[in-house]
């Protein structure tokens, strides 16, 4: 977190609210363990005459909050079924995600010397980084009196092509007890493609969690590729 420099006196970095580190202690309490999940994602993108379609339904595997294993059940771009390599991209995209296309959340321990904070009301606070990619951004957080996040809103700081706008809204709760997860996320573009104005959004909700008491018993509940 960098400090300033005012009338030639250096000042140290702003302390973050002291409510930061309760947040930060329940997240990493709070994501732990093998969890399986079902996922539906719907993709809406229109500029002058052209729109694209997408709707997604899978399930999958997480490992104390990360992805690490996803079968696609039905996958469809403008009502027509994805072709084979299209829908192997997608896995990819979601198993092994290209570095900094995961949103770094700035309530987890692991990133929190990449964000700068201060207190934005009763149980929320503002967030800001100066690392220019898709992984960080600025917006804020919410969370209740036991120090779990209930949602955020950020701004990316590096946005899709085409975009000059961009917002994401992520809605947690208590998925399984003791298990806190995002159960809605939407995300908002606006842009333009060549000469036209454009607007895209992503639905996509999460239900249906389910513990597991190992990796390879989660991995044997999805169905075969």
């Amino acid at each position: 977190m960098d400090g300033g420099y005012e009338g030639g006196v250096v000042t140290p970095p702003a302390s973050p609210p002291p409510a930061l580190t309760l947040v930060t202690q329940r997240f990493a309490e709070t994501n732990r363990g093998i969890v399986g999940f079902h996922l539906r994602r719907v993709f809406d993108v229109h500029a002058g005459f052209s729109k694209r379609h997408e709707e997604l339904v899978m399930d999958g595997i997480y490992s104390d909050g990360a992805i690490v294993k996803v079968h696609v059940s039905s996958y469809t771009i403008d009502g027509k079924p994805a072709d084979a390599a299209t829908q192997a991209t997608l896995v990819q995209s979601y198993e092994h995600p290209a570095p900094g296309a995961i949103f770094n959340v700035p309530f987890d321990p692991r990133y929190v010397e990449a964000y700068q904070y201060q207190s934005a009301g009763p149980q929320k606070i503002a967030f800001t980084s100066t690392l220019r990619d898709a992984a960080h951004g600025t917006g804020s957080f919410s969370f209740d009196g036991s120090g779990n996040v209930l949602s955020y809103t950020y701004q990316p700081n590096v946005l899709p092509p085409h975009a000059s706008f961009g917002q994401v809204t992520d809605r947690r709760s208590e998925a399984l007890p003791g298990y806190w997860a995002v159960v809605e996320e939407t995300q908002q573009y606006k842009g333009s493609y060549g000469p036209f104005p454009g607007s895209g959004t992503v639905e996509i909700t999460f239900s249906d969690f389910h513990r597991f008491t190992d990796l390879q018993s989660a991995l044997r509940s999805l169905p075969s590729s």
